[in-house]
C-alpha cells in the first residue's frame, strides 16, 4: 500500500456534491461511475488504474465552483494520511460525539458491500436515492446501481420528506420489468411514509426490499409497516464498513462478527482503510485479518448479532447497567410516540440517571394546554404520562431502568441523514431541567 501526506494528495481530490437533488445526485453517480469503469476493467484485466478519490461534502454549495477551492484548501488541513487505496472520502455525521471523522475506503470495499447486499437480497437491482449522496448509505445506492448496470431514480428530498417524489419513485421502480426494485430509508422516513398512507404505502409494497438503518429502528415502526406488505429489512454498518454489513441480524455474506468484552467488532472485505484526518488504527489483526472495532455494544450468538447501541452509551446508574436501545425500544412502542432518544444525565446521587427525550406533539399539546407555563413536576398531564412511561418501562425492564427524567418535545435534533443527534439531544434535555421544562422523578 502506497501513502501520500496531505501536501501530495491535493491533485488527487475531486470534490462533488452531497444531497439528493437531481444536479448533485446526477454529477456525483457521474464520478462514482467512473470509478466504477476503471475498477470494473482493473478486475477484467489487471491494468492497474490510476487513484482517482472523491469526497462528496455535507452541504451540495461546497462543492460548487465558486467554493470548490475553499473546500478542498480545509480538507487538505484535515487530511493527515492517504493511503495509496483510498478511492473514496466520506465524513461521518458525529451525531454521537459531534466530531465527523474523515473515513478512507477503496472502491474494492464498497464494491464487496454493493454485491453481498444483492446476494442476500435475491439480485442485482435499480435503487431509488431517498439519502443523501453524501452518506455512506446515500452513496451505496449509487455504487449498487453502478454494479446492477442500472440507473438510479432520484426522489429529491432536500427540502424535506416529500411524499408525491418518493410515491412516482418507488412508482417507477416498481414498474421496471428489467431490475428488481429497492429502496434504503432512515427510520423517521419510513415513520413519514407510514403516516402518509396511501399510494405511497401500496407503492412501498411493490418493491423487492426497502432497507431501513442509520438508527435504531422501533419494533413498532416495524411491525406498521410489515403489516402494510413492506419487506423491510434492518440494516446495521456504518461509514467505516463502507454501509450496512448486517441484514436482519444476520452478516452479510463475507462478514464476520464477534464481540469482545461486550463490543462488536467486524472482520471482512467491507471495512474501511482508516481515517484519513488521524493516525488511529481501530483494528485488531489476527492471522492477518483485520478486526473493526467498533463502539457499538451487543450480543453475538454465533448465528444474530443484536445492536444495543454505542457501548460508552451505557449508563451507569447507581450499581445497574442500562442500554439506553432496550429503554428506547420500550418507549417507542407507547402511544402518541414519535421518536425517542435515551441519554445520560449526571447525578450526584446515582451518578448517571436515565433520561427520555420523547416527540411526542399529541401529548406536548395536551401539556400546553393544562399549562404551557407551569413548572413540569406541577403539570397533571405531564406528571400522569411521565407515570404512565415509568410504569411501562418498569414492568418490561425492572424500575432501576425506568427514566427519571422525561422531556416531551413536538420533534428531536437529527442530523442530515434523519438519524437522532444524541449530542444534541443530551444538551436539550440538559437545558430544559435547568428551566423545570422537563419532569424530574
Amino acid at each position: 500500500m502506497t501513502s501520500m501526506n496531505a501536501a501530495d494528495s491535493a491533485a488527487q481530490l475531486m470534490i462533488v456534491p452531497g444531497g439528493t437533488t437531481p444536479g448533485a445526485v446526477t454529477m456525483t453517480y457521474s464520478a462514482v461511475h467512473k470509478l466504477w469503469e476503471l475498477y470494473e476493467r482493473f478486475e477484467k484485466t489487471g491494468v492497474q488504474r490510476s487513484q482517482r478519490i472523491i469526497l462528496a461534502p455535507r452541504e451540495a454549495s461546497e462543492a460548487m465552483p465558486a467554493r470548490a477551492a475553499q473546500t478542498n484548501a480545509a480538507l487538505q488541513k484535515r487530511i493527515k494520511k492517504l493511503p495509496g487505496s483510498v478511492d473514496v472520502i466520506l465524513e461521518t455525521s458525529g451525531s454521537t460525539t459531534g466530531n465527523p471523522r474523515l473515513v478512507g475506503l477503496s472502491f474494492a470495499a464498497l464494491v464487496a458491500s454493493a454485491r453481498a447486499t444483492h446476494e442476500f437480497l435475491g439480485g442485482p437491482g435499480r435503487w431509488i436515492v431517498a439519502l443523501p449522496v453524501h452518506h455512506v448509505a446515500g452513496l451505496q445506492t449509487l455504487i449498487r446501481t453502478c454494479v446492477a448496470e442500472a440507473s438510479p431514480i432520484i426522489a429529491d428530498m432536500s427540502a424535506g420528506f416529500d411524499e408525491e417524489a418518493l410515491t412516482v419513485a418507488c412508482r417507477t421502480a416498481a414498474d421496471d420489468g428489467d431490475h428488481r426494485a429497492y429502496l434504503s430509508l432512515v427510520p423517521k422516513q419510513l415513520y413519514d411514509a407510514l403516516e402518509a398512507g396511501g399510494e405511497l404505502v401500496e407503492q412501498l409494497a411493490r418493491l423487492d426490499a426497502v432497507l431501513v438503518g442509520g438508527a435504531g429502528t422501533s419494533s413498532n415502526l416495524l411491525d406498521r409497516a410489515r403489516a402494510a406488505g413492506i419487506n423491510v429489512v434492518t440494516t446495521y454498518g456504518m461509514s467505516e464498513t463502507g454501509g450496512g454489513c448486517v441484514y436482519n441480524g444476520i452478516p452479510l455474506p463475507g462478514v464476520q462478527i464477534r464481540t469482545v468484552d461486550g463490543r462488536i467488532q467486524i472482520c471482512g472485505p467491507v471495512l474501511m482503510d482508516g481515517y484519513v484526518d488521524s493516525y488511529d488504527r481501530p483494528f485488531d489483526v489476527e492471522d492477518g485479518q483485520r478486526w473493526l472495532r467498533t463502539s457499538d455494544a451487543g450480543e453475538w450468538d454465533g448465528n444474530s448479532l443484536q445492536v444495543l447501541g454505542r457501548a460508552d452509551d451505557v449508563i451507569v446508574s447507581g450499581a445497574v447497567n442500562v442500554a439506553p436501545t432496550r429503554v428506547a425500544d420500550v418507549i417507542a412502542a407507547a402511544k402518541d410516540v414519535v421518536d425517542v432518544a435515551v441519554v445520560a444525565l449526571p447525578d450526584e446521587k446515582w451518578g448517571q440517571v436515565v433520561a427520555a427525550a420523547i416527540a411526542s406533539p399529541c401529548i406536548r399539546a395536551k401539556i400546553d394546554e393544562a399549562g404551557a407555563d407551569l413548572p413540569a413536576h406541577k403539570n397533571e398531564v405531564y406528571a400522569k404520562f411521565a407515570k404512565q412511561i415509568r410504569d411501562l418501562v418498569g414492568e418490561k425492564l425492572g424500575r432501576d431502568h425506568a427514566p427519571r427524567v422525561i422531556a416531551v418535545v413536538d420533534e428531536l435534533a437529527v442530523t442530515p441523514l434523519g438519524k437522532v443527534d444524541r449530542h444534541a439531544v443530551g444538551v436539550m434535555v440538559a437545558n430544559l431541567v435547568a428551566s423545570e421544562a422537563a419532569w424530574v422523578r
